[in-house]
């Protein structure tokens, strides 16, 4: 899928529907065993292109079937808190990062998947916290 935010912004919500509406959300939730806890949502497009949104968890479960695996590389995260309810917290949140931090912050994006986490509760919630992990390196 080519990289186009506000299209994101609305086709990953969909996404998400999709995922609750067909069981897969809580096949995905059995699985979490490591940190980060929680379900998370990962962005691929780290050549500012082709943009893959999984909505995954960490694990070391056998993967089942009509799942992928995703190894997330070791880099160095900027860690965001978001509290708010979703998806508009975290997009907000993410602008935010993209055009107030990153540029006057001393480091660029790393060759690595943004992470969202969204641990249990009221996702709908004025009160929920969530995390956007950043990789990042030195400029």
């Amino acid at each position: 899928m080519e990289l186009n935010v506000e299209e994101n912004f609305v086709r990953v919500p969909q996404f998400w529907a999709e995922t609750f509406q067909n069981g897969m959300f809580e096949r995905v939730c059995q699985l979490s065993n490591k940190e980060p806890y929680g379900v998370l949502g990962v962005s691929t497009c780290m050549n500012g292109k082709d943009f893959d949104y999984y909505i995954a968890c960490s694990t070391d479960k056998t993967i089942p079937e009509n799942m992928y695996e995703y190894e997330v590389p070791a880099v160095t995260w900027a860690i965001f808190e978001c509290i708010g309810p979703m998806p508009n917290a975290i997009q907000e949140l993410q602008k935010r990062i993209v055009t107030e931090w990153l540029p006057t912050s001393g480091y660029e994006y790393a060759d690595a998947p943004d992470i969202e986490v969204y641990p249990e509760g009221d996702s709908t919630s004025e009160n929920y916290k969530t995390e956007v992990w950043l990789p990042v390196v030195k400029k």
